[in-house]
């Protein structure tokens, strides 16, 4: 837009480009679909080393890391920003084992970080998004291979700011399409009084990046009438066509080649050789009066009628659709896989850094494309694995976040490199008081005392019990222990080690809302106690069964009183729950700039509730080569998309 420059409070702001590693949390090695079958070494990849992913975390710096690893790579980004100023961030979700139905149901209550992104996204009206979209868009293209396009989904109340930025990115001349998708057939809202036409149809932007991106023309298929119309002849092998014109219009004027055939005199499209060619192949037919030729077009030859910029054909997911997972803002998979279709190849990257409920990377991995998928809702990543799990063939994906790079990095901006300072400002958030000469207790909150852990690793067991032990001598009658992260089930014998002392404990988590200058000000910010789980391991032989005993719900006061009256036990709180039978043995080589390590959570086999299938499997059963010891490590992610591991270790002979 030469001499044209958009304006708007807050474009100028730098984009943040904090180009840290992906930490891996989780490598999924066993489709439920494809159970049975374990991926050794930490799951399969290509040949290359790629691994498809799912990322936890704020897009802004999931983009800004990826274009280390991705720039000039992704050949689709599709994108559905939030486009309503009054979208909550809710989503419906089931309870227990029956049917879900509408007294089992409750809206899941937005984290602070999905309060925070809604903040940021529509604090300032229109400037703060269009600041929030212009800022990804400019990474986004950063990402797009020169075969590359973007897909942007918009509603109508923001699609006349959005296309100015898109031809100001990526330029005028990269503009294709402006699609109209009729997502209803709703009549509008005129018998409530509206004073408007009915609104049924959201705007769908495409554009290119380069001339050279990747176009896949797409078809419908012809209807009866177009059939009944058109191909209305039968050839002797019972062949259905119809008869198109050979004549070149426009003539000489066009280059159209001048000559006789079969007694017919003009200017035709194609030369005499190929016309001789075509009338040997029984393709040329002669008009009954002898002065026209038409060609057979075959219907077992013909695409289709060729879609236009009006998408009518798809409708929105129905109520009672198996595809509907509880989003309102769910897109169906026709939808997805129009798109993905027309521009990109199998083996294309298709990116989403508005994953939602998942629509992308699970059209993607049905269709045979790599795939990124990023979403700030913890709950959104949740609902995302289960749906590429419930997929036959799903091969292995990572789950990753920013984790402990993230933290060290606010750490350093906010209380500087002294870990007094960090201490200091974590217990006054606590809304406890810091104190002075003592190794492991940090502040007090009346009578107990408070520890909290480092930012790069997660509380032990061994840091616990010196905390213990100098509470107990203080006289303090109990301990708070603050973590970022737990070392993996030690729930229960910190439990018994602070009986043992005399002293009352707590664990708390440290939430990453910590990290937002805006929660923290607004004294948003709660720490919530851990989940506790509890699991029973017995092995026979090679074999190793694993059964969920146990699970109490972290924060049982966020389900509702009508829904809470309703569940009838422990399990009713658990969703999705996993098993890492080899924790610790390492997992092989990884995609990006992480290492799958130690660490990592194999997912092994898992049990977990869907729309359509409220059961769930309380006992796993695992097979071993070779006799050893082994840490089973095991993950419950409960209704509010909330994960909680412990560890047992088995030995098989």
């Amino acid at each position: 837009m030469t001499g044209v420059r958009l304006v708007w409070d807050g474009k100028d702001a730098e984009i943040p480009r904090l180009r840290l590693p992906l930490q891996v949390v989780e490598t999924v090695n066993s489709p439920r679909a494809d159970r049975g079958t374990i991926f050794e070494g930490g799951g399969s990849q290509d040949d290359d080393g790629w691994r498809n992913r799912l990322v936890w975390g704020d897009n802004l710096h999931a983009l800004a890391s990826l274009t280390e690893e991705l720039a000039g790579q992704v050949d689709l980004v599709y994108i559905d920003p939030p486009f309503d100023s009054r979208q909550d961030y809710k989503v419906r979700i089931a309870v227990g084992d029956g049917a879900a139905s509408a007294d089992q149901e409750l809206a899941k209550i937005a984290s602070v970080i999905e309060e925070k992104a809604y903040r940021d996204t529509w604090g300032n009206g229109v400037d703060s998004y269009l600041t929030m979209l212009y800022q990804r868009l400019v990474l986004l293209r950063e990402l797009m291979s020169d075969r590359g396009s973007l897909v942007l989904h918009i509603g109508r109340n923001m699609s006349g700011y959005i296309r100015p930025v898109l031809d100001e990115i990526f330029g005028v001349d990269n503009f294709i399409n402006e699609l109209t998708w009729k997502r209803s057939h709703a009549h509008g809202d005129v018998g409530q009084g509206a004073r408007h036409f009915g609104r049924v149809s959201e705007a769908i932007f495409l554009y290119r990046k380069t001339e050279k991106a990747i176009w896949h023309a797409q078809y419908l298929p012809y209807t009866d009438e177009r059939l009944a119309r058109d191909y209305k002849y039968v050839d002797e092998t019972g062949r259905r066509y119809r008869l198109t014109p050979v004549d070149g219009p426009g003539g000489a004027a066009k280059g159209n080649p001048h000559y006789e055939f079969l007694g017919v005199e003009g200017y035709w499209r194609y030369s005499k050789e190929r016309m001789q060619r075509l009338y040997d192949g029984d393709e040329i037919v002669l008009s009954s009066t002898g002065k026209s030729l038409s060609r057979k077009k075959y219907l077992d030859e013909a695409s289709g009628t060729p879609i236009t910029d009006l998408w009518d054909d798809v409708g929105r997911i129905s109520p009672t659709s198996s595809e509907r997972l509880g989003y309102d803002t769910q897109k169906p998979e026709a939808l997805l896989e129009r798109i993905i279709k027309s521009s990109s190849d199998e083996g294309s990257i298709v990116l989403d850094c508005f994953a939602g409920s998942g629509t992308t990377p699970a059209v993607a991995e049905r269709l045979g494309r790599r795939w990124v998928a990023v979403d700030i809702g913890r709950f959104a990543v949740h609902t995302t694995r289960k749906r590429l799990l419930d997929l036959p063939g799903c091969k292995p994906f990572v789950v990753a976040n920013l984790g402990r790079y993230e933290r060290q990095v606010w750490q350093r901006a906010t209380t500087g490199s002294a870990v007094a300072a960090y201490l200091d400002f974590v217990v006054t958030l606590y809304g406890a008081t810091p104190v002075e000469g003592f190794q492991h207790l940090h502040g007090t909150a009346g009578p107990r005392a408070v520890h909290v852990g480092a930012v790069d690793a997660p509380v032990s067991l061994a840091e616990i019990k010196d905390a213990l032990d100098e509470a107990s001598g203080a006289g303090h009658p109990g301990l708070d222990v603050l973590g970022w992260e737990f070392e993996m089930g030690l729930h229960e014998l910190v439990q018994d080690v602070a009986k043992g002392a005399g002293v009352d404990l707590r664990l708390r988590r440290i939430p990453r809302e910590v990290m937002d200058p805006r929660a923290v000000a607004s004294g948003e910010v709660t720490f919530h106690e851990l989940a506790y789980l509890k699991v029973e391991a017995k092995a026979t032989k090679r074999s190793v069964r694993v059964t969920l005993t146990d699970f109490v719900l972290a924060n049982p006061e966020l389900v509702p009183v009508l829904v809470r009256d309703k569940i009838s036990g422990w399990a009713d709180y658990v969703d999705y729950w996993a098993c890492d039978f080899t924790f610790g043995s390492g997992g092989g080589a990884q995609a990006d700039d992480t290492s799958d390590t130690s660490d990592t959570f194999r997912n092994q086999w898992q049990s977990y509730r869907t729309r359509a299938d409220r059961s769930l499997e309380l006992t796993a059963i695992h097979d071993y080569d070779k006799p050893g010891t082994h840490t089973v490590l095991v993950k419950v992610v409960d209704i509010f998309g909330n994960d909680t591991t412990t560890a047992v270790d088995v030995s098989v002979r």
